[in-house]
């Protein structure tokens, strides 16, 4: 007898190269048992899953949920369960003067799961822009944080923008990834600075020295820093970055994200390795909306299910290193499932810089399952019906 019975969905788990027709079974907090035809009556819940997409629980690998402190941060179940997604990784809203209030005030009160990444700056994005001057760095009292903190600070956080990275460059990516690396742990880089002041070559220097499971958020930016030379072609360093096995991720946001460069980029092969949403109160009705919806962007940019699947699953799993645990449906993993339904219909879509863009599907959150338990989901935002 399972205590949950998903039964009849399309099952789809690139981590064990599953995509059909399967139920999964649960029992407490794990999962039980994948497989065709389990009879309904093993279930003391059975949950009707046909016509519906199931996977692993889906991860969020850069949102921004420091909420009541960070001021545009949301509710972890925002980004989260209320979208189907049981797990978020905020990206960097809290720096170690401000990171104590993640365990005392943010983690007690969520269902999702949240891991963080600390940002180099000692007070986090509050305000921005940060790093103003090397005061804002401490590596002491972050290493102590990590130290104390290593269950869920999965990465240092940093930001080329900002008066100390317009005069140091280079010497401050070389810092973070200095702390980092004390504790093997990768660093995560946003390039993009809308104020124009760092010069768009730091961007190639970063990619030089980013090394295997770091992470460049924003790679598909419009913004000075882009991937894309003043001729229209891709810098080389994002090539060869990619081919040592650095982690490329769109983290759309509501700033950093043009179908242009998507476009160019994905027609000479440069994929992300995941998708996430950089989801804050700034896009969430605005552009970006949620990690269905921006699964559904992505596929409506030419990538197929099972790749947008893989992408926000066992891939951000292994890029925070809990694929152990999280980003499979194999038994015995956290019982963390997502419920989703493919539909259609006619909605518009739309980038940094305005450009639309129709499609007639999407993909809609129906359930989670977090831990074992239950939670229907609560959409807060979906992009316009096209007219």
């Amino acid at each position: 007898m399972y205590d949950i019975l998903i039964k009849g969905g399309r099952a789809i788990d690139p981590a064990q190269n599953i995509d059909g027709t399967m139920d999964v079974a649960i029992n407490k907090d794990r999962i039980a048992a994948v497989s065709r035809d389990i009879p309904p009556q093993e279930g003391k819940q059975v949950i009707d899953a046909k016509g519906k997409i199931v996977t692993p629980g889906l991860i969020d690998a850069h949102v921004h949920v420091f909420d009541s402190i960070m001021p545009i941060a949301l509710e972890p179940d925002v980004a989260g369960v209320k979208h189907a997604v049981t797990t978020v990784v905020d990206g960097g809203s809290a720096g170690v003067a401000t990171f104590a209030a993640f365990p005392k005030h943010i983690f007690p009160t969520t269902q999702t799961r949240v891991f963080c990444f600390l940002h180099l700056c000692s007070y986090g994005l509050v305000p921005e822009p940060e790093l103003k001057d090397w005061d804002e760095i401490n590596p002491d009292a972050m290493a102590a944080t990590i130290e104390a903190n290593r269950s869920v600070i999965k990465g240092v956080k940093l930001r080329l923008v900002g008066k100390l990275v317009a005069s140091a460059g280079i010497e401050v990516v070389k810092t973070a990834k200095k702390i980092a690396g004390q504790f093997r742990l990768p660093i995560m880089v946003h390039i993009g600075d809308t104020d124009k002041q760092v010069p768009a070559s730091l961007t190639q220097e970063c990619l030089s020295v980013m090394e295997a499971g770091d992470i460049l958020a924003h790679m598909y930016t419009g913004n000075q820093g882009s991937a894309l030379r003043p001729d229209g072609t891709i810098v080389p360093e994002l090539k060869a970055a990619m081919k040592r096995g650095v982690i490329l991720d769109p983290a759309t946001g509501r700033n950093n994200f043009s179908f242009v460069v998507a476009r160019k980029c994905l027609a000479e092969g440069i994929l992300p390795t995941i998708i996430s949403t950089d989801l804050n109160h700034r896009c969430l009705k605005d552009r970006t909306f949620s990690l269905p919806v921006n699964m559904s962007k992505f596929m409506a940019l030419g990538l197929d299910l099972k790749q947008v699947v893989a992408m926000t699953t066992i891939n951000p799993a292994r890029a925070i290193h809990e694929e152990a645990r999280i980003g499979s449906l194999k038994p015995g993993m956290t019982a963390d499932v997502s419920i989703l339904e493919l539909k259609s219909g006619a909605w518009t879509l739309i980038d940094s810089p305005g450009e639309t863009m129709k499609t007639d599907k999407m993909l809609m959150p129906v359930t989670a399952v977090k831990d074992g338990k239950v939670i229907k989901a609560e959409p807060v935002a979906l992009p316009p019906v096209a007219s």
